[in-house]
């Protein structure tokens, strides 16, 4: 009798031991039904409201547009400045305005006196953030300006002053450099508006080379865009020998002028250039996809209108982000975390695709936030770099993909 208990107590231990290694099966207790996910493609995006039906259900889809507005930041202000040589669709040039120097040494060297003898020689210090690779020959060519520039200053305001008669030096640039600073000496005799009752420099910058090409120079709110390096003659402490010194200055005010011959025409909403243009687009999306699915991907498809305008050889990245609050042109961007960015090619003509899931997830149950969207290129302002969104009527209109999973529902709900 006790051995039958043993074996009985050893069989119910043997029954109630997990094995891992078996597949979970529990038919009895779970639901009959399952888990679908459904893609679909919104179509007439960015254009005016037309009804449509789903391949799971009926829904509005559309976007509407709400406009192109520039003017957000100016090429004075941005991050960086983009100068554009001929051959390409138009040209850019620097422009460079000194602070006024002082009237005595400010070098430091307590073995000289201030007093300045002479002004030997200039020298510019360009950063250079970016080029185009692959073009050999490129070579910058330095002008002198008048000191007057301002945030108004046209590309033919400038055109006269970017002629033989101003040219004060040139600079090949290496056909290995990608980013790094670059110098050029020149006489302080060349400058004709240079002189003691000045003290101040004004540069022109502009690219000759045989083929398109690009310089981005970083402006003063990362790195200094330009510094300028005064040589002159002093008198040592004693008087007795006469040495040569240098001292750096700054730039007051520095911008890049477009020429508008070569910008095309817009035949839709405009996203960046040197105007800095942004693109708010109103999303009038089927509510069920928005606040009761889980949407896996969202994807928002831009087709090309024409290829996209810049300087030859470069690329930029466009931004979308929601909007906090729908109030035109000066609406405030709701998260910066959401949203979505893309590196988009110059003189490309595919279609621009931007995950916008994040911006549905901050949608999701928030009926305060507008399904509105910003279109932005970044650096903003800072190149003649354009996209220009399908706009109303367009033969090859946007779209969005959204990929989503619907409610589960129980067999007879």
């Amino acid at each position: 009798m006790r051995g039958m208990r043993l074996a009985l107590t050893a069989a119910a231990g043997l029954a109630c031991q997990d094995i891992v290694s078996a597949p979970g099966v529990c038919p009895e207790f779970c639901p009959e039904g399952e888990i679908r996910v459904v893609d679909t493609l919104l179509t007439s995006v960015l254009a005016s409201s037309v009804s449509g039906k789903g391949s799971d259900t009926g829904y509005v889809r559309s976007v509407e547009p709400a406009g192109s507005y520039a003017g957000y930041l100016l090429p004075h202000e941005a991050r960086q400045m983009q100068v554009v040589g001929p051959g390409g669709p138009t040209e850019s040039r620097a422009l460079l305005v000194s602070i006024s120097m002082n009237a005595r040494y400010a070098g430091g060297d307590t073995t000289v006196r201030d007093s300045i003898l002479q002004t030997d020689s200039l020298q510019v210090r360009l950063n250079i953030v970016r080029r185009n690779a692959g073009v050999s020959g490129v070579t910058l060519a330095f002008h002198e300006i008048p000191l007057t520039p301002d945030s108004a200053t046209t590309y033919s305001d400038m055109t006269p002053y970017f002629q033989d008669s101003t040219l004060v030096a040139t600079l090949q640039v290496p056909d290995s450099l990608v980013t790094d600073t670059l110098s050029v000496t020149f006489p302080a005799a060349a400058l004709r508006h240079f002189g003691p009752d000045t003290l101040q420099v004004g540069i022109g910058v502009r690219i000759m080379s045989p083929e398109p090409a690009f310089v981005t120079v970083a402006s003063d709110t990362i790195a200094p865009a330009a510094l300028i390096r005064r040589f002159v003659r002093v008198d040592s402490s004693t008087g007795t020998t006469r040495v040569t010194r240098s001292d750096t200055w700054g730039i007051r005010f520095r911008t890049f002028v477009v020429d508008p011959g070569g910008i095309p025409s817009p035949v839709g909403l405009t996203v960046g250039g040197a105007t800095g243009a942004r693109g708010f687009v109103k999303l009038n999306l089927p509510g069920f996809i928005v606040d009761s699915t889980l949407v896996v991907r969202a994807t928002l498809l831009l087709p090309a209108t024409q290829p996209v305008f810049g300087a030859p050889g470069d690329t930029f990245s466009l931004r979308v982000v929601a909007l906090g609050s729908d109030f035109g042109p000066k609406s405030p961007v709701a998260d910066t975390s959401f949203g979505g960015t893309v590196r988009v090619a110059v003189g490309g003509s595919d279609t621009v695709a931007v995950d916008i899931t994040r911006i549905f997830a901050l949608w999701r149950g928030n009926a305060a936030v507008p399904h509105t969207v910003m279109f932005q290129v970044e650096p903003e302002a800072a190149s003649i770099n354009t996209l220009e969104l399908p706009g109303p009527g367009s033969a090859t209109p946007a779209a969005i993909r959204v990929t989503y999973a619907p409610p589960f529902r129980l067999p007879g709900s």
